[in-house]
Parts: C-alpha cells; structure tokens; sequence
C-alpha cells in the first residue's frame, strides 16, 4: 500500500524567540496546531508530532486532533535527534514521509497535496520545495531513507543526507513563499499577518 506519513518536528527550545515557537498563539490557536491541523487537512495517511520541550502543553494544544505523539528525551541535542525519533516511529507500511516544522503556519493542505502529487510523478529520493531558489519544506523522502535519518543527531536534520545524495534530490519551485517562511524572532512572529 502507498501510503505517505508526515513527521512534525515540535520538540525545540526556541532559543532564539525565548519562548517555545510551538506554544505561541496566532489566530487564537497554537502554532502547532495550526501546522497540524493543515496536515491532516492533506492527503497524508498519519500524523506524528515529536515533542520534547514543554512536552504536557504541546500534547494538550494537539488535544482531539487523530495524531501520535512521540516524546523525544534527548530533545536538547537538536533537531536531528527529534527527527531520528519520530522517523523511528513511521508506520512500517509508509512508502514516504515529509517532515514539517512547528513554526511554518502558512503551508497549506493544497500546497503539501501538491509537492506529494509532484513527488509520485517523479523517481527521486527526495522532494524539496525552492522558492526563489531557496530551499525550504516540507521536504518528502522516500521509506529507503529511514536507516540514514533514524542515525541522525544534534542540530543538522536531515540536511546532510539531502547533500549526500546529490542529484537523487529533485527540488520544485513553487510560487509561495509560505515554504521558505519560519518563525525564529519575535519580529519575525510580529510580521506574521
């Protein structure tokens, strides 16, 4: 069965902002869960939110939402520890999965649908979205993948695999900025409108 999961990534410190990124409210909701409820707005089969800083409040934001939550104790090493625990996690049936940040409120059902519908068309490891010429995600992976991710530690993610495998990455432009737009200041999270 092809089915594709998608890993949200909510487990940071924030240091930069000063506060979890994940908890702040825009619209009346958490950020989080603005992010998640995109995602199973989508054509994804399963949703995991890999959580570690704050852990209780992130779990209760997602409260009701058909979600698995995967607590990453070593949280504070990085990004690439959250993802290696919550690749770990994958339903063995997936034949792909995209990562997602927690602080990328903008990426829409339409616009993930469409960087998975490009992904089927083509034979590639792995599909990054560009805008601009600038990389940014919800990035898709092929399942071969998962043995070099679950490895992953620290604050890299998953950028050094994507270097590895060179041209076996296809990147898609597309014409909405909402790919290359994160939160990591608090002037960045005033610009939000």
């Amino acid at each position: 069965m092809n089915t594709i999961s998608a890993i949200i990534l909510a487990a940071g410190l924030s240091i930069r902002m000063g506060a979890p990124k994940q908890l702040l409210k825009w619209r009346n909701k958490t950020l989080i869960r603005i992010v998640t409820e995109n995602v199973l707005g989508s054509i994804i089969d399963e949703a995991l939110v890999v959580t570690g800083y704050r852990e209780k409040e992130v779990t209760a934001a997602l409260k009701g939402l058909p979600v698995r939550i995967i607590y990453n104790p070593c949280y504070e090493q990085g990004q690439g520890a959250s993802l290696a625990s919550g690749v770990q996690a994958i339903e063995k049936s997936a034949s792909d999965f995209m990562v997602f940040m927690s602080d990328q409120p903008l990426i829409t059902p339409h616009l993930i649908n469409m960087i998975i519908g490009e992904f089927k068309k083509r034979r590639c490891l792995a599909l990054r979205p560009t805008y601009n010429g600038q990389p940014g995600h919800p990035v898709v992976f092929n399942h071969s993948l998962i043995a070099a991710l679950k490895l992953l530690k620290g604050d890299a993610g998953a950028r050094q695999v994507l270097k590895k495998l060179g041209n076996q990455v296809h990147y898609l432009p597309v014409q909405d900025e909402a790919v290359i737009f994160d939160i990591d200041t608090p002037e960045e999270f005033e610009n939000l409108s």
